[in-house]
């Protein structure tokens, strides 16, 4: 992985942490309407699928990319 993907997929990673904190401290706290708990735990699960896309998507191309090395290398 390119370091820039690596920083995207950390940075997707510590905004889940940030929303699930929230979620944790507003039930700590009593202070969550159930409405507004649900939406949070919705974000963090929606960010962690976006950021395991990124990570299959990633994974993907370099095996791809390995493949098609691979096959050019017995071409030659």
């Amino acid at each position: 992985m390119t370091p820039e993907t690596v920083e995207q997929i950390k940075n997707r990673f510590k905004r889940s942490e940030g929303q699930l904190k929230a979620v944790i401290k507003m039930i700590e706290e009593g202070s969550g309407d159930p409405k507004q708990v649900m939406i949070q735990l919705s974000a963090v699960i929606s960010s962690l699928e976006n950021a395991k896309i990124q990570l299959v998507e990633e994974y993907t191309k370099a095996t791809i990319i390995k493949s098609i090395s691979g096959i050019s290398d017995l071409l030659k």
